[in-house]
């Protein structure tokens, strides 16, 4: 993006929470030294500049899968010895966490990029009106979205809704019910200013706002300021209502939408909104505030989630195929995650995860000689017997042995996910080229079959729940019944537990999980049902339903009271 090398600053909480409208470098084509905002911002060009700038600010938060998935019931820590806090809710989950800082200062950061194009879209000039309402509707709902992920993490927030070009070291956390109030305030205002479609596919537009609006209603539906029924039916109604638009289509086959060897597969109608990258490299950079990282992160990360590492597995090695574990975010599956699947009808599955492990290189393994292409590991979906796995060659892990590894020491050995793997991306951290979905028509239907659960339709929450599961059947007949495996993947009856479950594998790696167990209730009972290792630890309780308030916001907020959440 083009972006003027000298910006005025968006100041929050003094340096902590400043804010610029992107990444710092000069425009090539032309000389903009001696520009400045109220110069070069009141013109078309620069105007459409700085809303574009907004955009780059979101592949840093949605990259944060150890606070979006660890601590939860279908993912865990990599290692099973890690007292990883966000995982086991131990003494060490305080206010001087990094993530949690880094997390506030990015979001406020995003939301201080919004508030400034907010304040310049008053400003420009020789712009249409229908281009004005598109910008304001993006910055609107880009900031909706940042205050959903704060106030759901952190409860009671400060509520900074304008351009901020001095420093204040006087904020106040308002009221999570008066946070919903604007969330739902600009969504609303951004269903009405945004287009339905876009030839620039990447922007925000009117779906993003419904399908957000819907989250936010139905999530409000829950609490205790929230208008229950009436919140729910606002939730079920705005989801039907994207679902049923014509704008968006659910794609006939799951895997499409994540293989890369179809051609787009990424730029389809069942995909709402989605952070970009690209092939291009230079385009891919990843800021924290605006500012490279001390060490620099260029690309996406998402295709080292959910991986145990292979390359001490001889044969395999240092494979692109399946990538390498990102150290910084350690959230892998658990075995009750895969416990979830109806293998034999459910084509997600294969979709989702490898079930084996091939040779990259000819070889010897334990004395056994491998070809290039052999399987070297198997992961069978019925567990093999010890005679069994005496006949075979490679190493076979039945599914109850996820939770230990024959490689690796005192981590894991589970079906590695295949539904992020990138060609493009080095056996390197970080170098993705993919874009990563927020938003796709699958989710909505999720939303709209809960929403209507709990109004209590539950006709019609079984209609978008089956509608679903149905994209989600292996073709054909199920060759044992005669009957259409879509057939058989419907269901007569349904609870939030099943929706939770549904949500597990229709949106694997894809959903922030932690917010959607918070959502539900369901955080604190499925995890110790199903998470071995918070189980163990023995410390989750009502307290951890909101993460503690970075100290370092506390400390510099000198002018007003800025109490911790209880607990921390």
């Amino acid at each position: 993006m083009k972006i003027l090398r000298s910006k005025m600053l968006q100041l929050l909480f003094v340096a902590a929470l400043a804010g610029t409208t992107g990444c710092k470098k000069y425009i090539d084509e032309t000389n903009l030294g001696t520009a400045t905002d109220q110069l070069y911002y009141v013109t078309k060009q620069g105007f459409e500049d700085l809303a574009r700038s907004n955009y780059p600010n979101l592949r840093y938060i949605v990259s944060m899968s150890s606070l979006h998935n660890l601590g939860t019931d279908v993912y865990t820590s990599y290692a099973t010895t890690d007292v990883n806090p966000l995982n086991n809710y131990n003494v060490s989950l305080n206010s001087s966490l990094v993530d949690l800082d880094n997390y506030w200062k990015q979001l406020y950061y995003t939301i201080g990029g919004a508030n400034n194009t907010l304040y310049w879209a008053t400003q420009v000039q020789n712009i249409d009106a229908t281009t004005l309402n598109a910008r304001i509707g993006e910055a609107k709902a880009l900031r909706a979205y940042c205050y959903y992920l704060l106030v759901e993490t952190f409860g009671n927030v400060p509520l900074v809704l304008n351009r901020t070009v001095e420093v204040s070291t006087s904020f106040n956390r308002a009221a999570e019910s008066e946070v919903y109030t604007q969330i739902i305030k600009d969504l609303t205002e951004s269903v009405t200013g945004l287009p339905a479609t876009t030839t620039d596919f990447g922007r925000i537009t009117r779906g993003f706002a419904q399908h957000l609006l819907s989250k936010v209603y139905l999530t409000r539906g829950y609490k205790s300021y929230g208008l229950g029924n009436g919140d729910f039916n606002q939730a079920a109604t705005l989801a039907e209502t994207l679902i049923t638009s014509g704008t968006y289509g659910l794609r006939p086959q799951f895997s499409t939408m994540f293989d890369p060897t179809v051609a787009n597969f990424q730029v389809n109608n069942e995909v709402i909104f989605s952070v970009q990258y690209s092939t291009n490299v230079a385009t891919n950079q990843v800021y924290l505030m605006g500012k490279a990282q001390t060490t620099a992160v260029v690309g996406n990360v998402q295709q080292q989630f959910f991986l145990w590492d292979v390359q001490n597995v001889a044969t395999v090695g240092r494979a692109i195929l399946y990538n390498k574990p990102n150290a910084s975010h350690v959230s892998v599956p658990d075995p009750y995650f895969f416990s979830l699947f109806d293998k034999q009808r459910d084509s997600r599955y294969l979709s989702t995860v490898w079930t084996g492990v091939t040779a990259q290189t000819a070889g010897t393994l334990n004395g056994k000689t491998f070809a290039a292409g052999d399987t070297i590991i198997y992961y069978p979906d019925v567990a093999f017997t010890p005679a069994q796995k005496a006949n075979r060659k490679y190493y076979v892990i039945n599914p109850d042995e996820y939770r230990t590894s024959p490689f690796t020491g005192n981590t894991r050995s589970f079906p590695l996910f295949k539904k992020f793997r990138d060609p493009n991306a080095a056996f390197a951290d970080n170098g993705g080229t993919r874009d990563t979905y927020v938003f796709r028509l699958g989710e909505t239907y999720l939303l709209a079959a809960e929403a209507f659960l709990q109004a209590g339709n539950q006709a019609k929450a079984l209609q978008y729940y089956n509608q679903l599961r149905a994209r989600a059947a292996k073709a054909g007949n199920n060759p044992l019944t005669g009957v259409a495996y879509a057939t058989e993947m419907q269901v007569t009856s349904l609870t939030l537990d099943d929706i939770l479950d549904e949500r597990a594998r229709e949106l694997a790696g894809e959903e922030f999980r932690w917010f959607e167990l918070k959502r539900t209730g369901k955080l604190i009972s499925r995890t110790l049902a199903h998470n071995d290792e918070a189980r163990a630890a023995g410390a989750l309780q009502a307290i951890h339903l909101l993460r503690p308030i970075p100290q370092t916001q506390i400390d510099l907020n000198r002018g007003a009271a800025f109490p911790q959440n209880p607990g921390y």
